[in-house]
């Protein structure tokens, strides 16, 4: 008679093989990207690598919440995926065909972003208060098509061409509409660790909110005033009300030190928003062009990104199924782990890998 899997240790099991994949598509989507701006004509088999890990996500995330329903993850594995989201919404965000969020999920992004920005601006945050200029006075009549080439290719990461319906120009996902997701991921890392936001880290974030202006004037064509005021409104808000646990509480708290306010951020906010100003006489698309071809270089902001995803990453525990192919575990004697191999109906150290390449198959 066939002996059923103890619900438990199959729980067990399903979790560490959704941490696994979830971890191995954050890699390959990153490593992905380094090559797509590295080599011109990225590789096609490291396209469909990242392709196929996030298919495996998908297809094993159906499966794993269909067998256990009422499963609540460990905040790592919620992170780990948080962290997914972000990824693929940043390194696919050109690639509409393939990754693009519905149109409720988008519409759900930017409310949040829009929100934040009223919350933010109606507390002690006036941003009149903040010193935060009105771009819109330097709007010229923006001829925005040359620049647009700098921020995406024509094709997307799978290799196929996108779909005439969209404009090929333009991120079906605006940087703008990522900053949210980018902070909660920022957010969750520090209170998990016990951190706080370094210098590094706020130059970072400041650089990321000033790319988002330039692409929302130069790439979108956006005439909208409140654009600087939704790409900066992000800081320590004494009157913030969100709910202990949730994303705006913990974003909110990251901007809080040991006992005051997280010295820096409001000098390096205020040098990057003042940096969008043009010079008497340029109109903003030249002076913006200008700004993101030097001082505020996209490659170099896109490579300072992908190396904190990188970091974020790694300074993680890896996935017990890595630590397992490598036949170390963190915490755990020889004699334990290889209990646990049998636990697992593996009968030693040696790890075959399948023909797709995942030491596993389902």
């Amino acid at each position: 008679m066939e002996r059923s899997a103890d619900p438990l240790l199959q729980l067990e099991i399903d979790e560490w093989i959704l941490d696994y994949l979830i971890f191995s598509a954050i890699k390959a989507l990153l490593e992905d990207y380094k090559g797509s701006k590295a080599v011109p004509g990225h590789a096609f088999d490291q396209q469909q690598q990242s392709s196929g890990c996030l298919q495996l996500v998908d297809a094993f995330f159906i499966t794993f919440y269909t067998m256990h329903p009422d499963h609540h993850s460990s905040l790592d594995l919620k992170f780990r995926l948080r962290l997914l989201k972000f990824t693929v919404m940043f390194t696919k965000r050109s690639a509409p065909a393939e990754t693009t969020p519905s149109a409720p999920v988008l519409q759900n992004l930017r409310h949040r972003r829009q929100e934040q920005a009223f919350s933010f601006r109606s507390g002690d945050n006036d941003f009149a208060a903040l010193d935060l200029p009105d771009l819109t006075e330097y709007l010229a009549p923006l001829n925005n098509m040359g620049f647009k080439k700098e921020y995406t290719g024509l094709e997307s990461a799978a290799g196929n061409k996108m779909s005439e319906t969209h404009d090929p120009s333009r991120p079906a996902i605006s940087l703008l509409d990522t900053i949210p997701l980018f902070m909660a991921v920022s957010a969750a890392q520090i209170s998990m660790q016990g951190g706080t936001i370094t210098e590094t880290w706020m130059r970072l974030a400041a650089g990321y909110m000033a790319q988002a202006v330039a692409e929302q004037y130069l790439v979108y064509g956006s005439q909208r005033k409140e654009v600087l005021q939704e790409a900066f409104s992000w800081g320590f808000d004494s009157e913030c009300s969100a709910e202990e646990g949730s994303d705006g509480f913990q974003i909110n708290a990251m901007f809080w030190g040991v006992d005051a306010v997280v010295d820096g951020w409001d000098r390096i906010r205020d040098e990057h928003t003042h940096a969008l100003i043009p010079p008497a006489g340029v109109d903003l698309q030249v002076h913006l062009e200008m700004l993101m071809a030097e001082d505020l270089s996209i490659a170099e902001f896109e490579r300072r990104l992908i190396d904190f995803l990188d970091k974020v990453l790694m300074g993680q525990s890896k996935p017990l199924l890595l630590q397992m192919e490598s036949g170390r575990v963190e915490g755990l004697p020889q004699m334990e782990i290889k209990k646990l191999f049998e636990a697992i109906g593996m009968t030693g150290f040696a790890w075959t890998r399948s023909p797709s390449g995942y030491p596993f198959e389902r």
